[in-house]
């Protein structure tokens, strides 16, 4: 990618160019059940994620390598046995309980629209989560399903964006999504959520005023949770010790209570409803 084309994709807020790295794998079962509460189903069109966020809690939730975790595995026959497996259910399917599903390789592969198709005749709801814009592709879709709609925005930095979710497009992106499905009607939401450590209140409140700003209702609120051996694979990546340096330094002082305080305020301020998350 030549240097025009790296400034315009950052200019245009799209995710910067990564190496392709996706692999079939096959599905032994569409829907486990899912331990999150509220949801009765998990749904995981992928195994891994491109989004490569520094502070991501699945690859140590699933046992997967870290160093392995943008090596996407995509479960291509997913929406067949789907198909088999949705007949007869009843209740919450999670859309991307341990992955994105609207990460970028879903643009070309499609596996999350499949099987959104599959779902829509069954009549069960869907509660997704996402960080990507590529979930408005879809958005006459979920006017069929009942549920609800997630997208998490951390901060409304483009800089700390960049440091902290590299593969992901930047908050404002996110931010036009969540407008955009709120004008549409559907109960969308947004997770903030890890709280990251580096915020202080001048960064949560302007976050809180541009998630109000899209007109949506209701935001989840969930705290930065370290894993055994994350600030180390932070530090093992190129150019990360500094970064796994000023995270973990930030994390050991974070008055969280007083943070999450501090946002739940802002929010009962300005019609904002938050609830905890999982």
């Amino acid at each position: 990618m030549s240097n025009l084309d790296l400034f315009l994709a950052m200019e245009e807020g799209r995710p910067l160019p990564r190496a392709p790295n996706v692999s079939e794998v096959r599905t032994k079962v569409a829907l486990p059940p899912s331990r999150l509460p509220g949801l009765d189903y998990a749904l995981n069109p992928y195994v891994g994620c491109q989004h490569d966020c520094l502070y991501c809690y699945a690859p140590y939730v699933t046992k997967r390598p870290r160093s392995e975790w943008t090596n996407v595995l995509a479960r291509t026959d997913l929406p067949l046995v789907l198909s088999r497996e949705i007949k007869g259910k009843k209740g919450v399917i999670g859309l991307g309980t341990v992955t994105d599903p609207y990460q970028e390789a879903e643009r070309h592969l499609l596996i999350t629209r499949r099987c959104l198709m599959e779902i829509i005749p069954h009549g069960l709801k869907v509660s997704v989560l996402t960080k990507s814009d590529l979930i408005l592709r879809d958005l006459e879709l979920y006017r069929e399903l009942p549920g609800e709609v997630g997208l998490t925005v951390t901060s409304i930095s483009d800089a700390l964006s960049r440091e902290f979710e590299p593969g992901a497009p930047l908050p404002a992106k996110r931010l036009d999504a969540l407008r955009q499905f709120s004008d549409a009607g559907i109960n969308a939401y947004a997770l903030v959520g890890p709280l990251l450590p580096v915020l202080e209140e001048k960064d949560a409140a302007e976050l809180v005023d541009a998630l109000v700003d899209t007109g949506i209702k209701w935001i989840m609120l969930d705290r930065f949770r370290s894993r055994p051996g994350m600030f180390h694979d932070i530090r093992s990546r190129c150019g990360g010790e500094i970064i796994g340096d000023r995270l973990e330094s930030a994390h050991l002082r974070k008055d969280y209570k007083g943070l999450e305080a501090f946002i739940r305020k802002r929010c009962s301020e300005t019609g904002l409803r938050c609830v905890d998350a999982f």
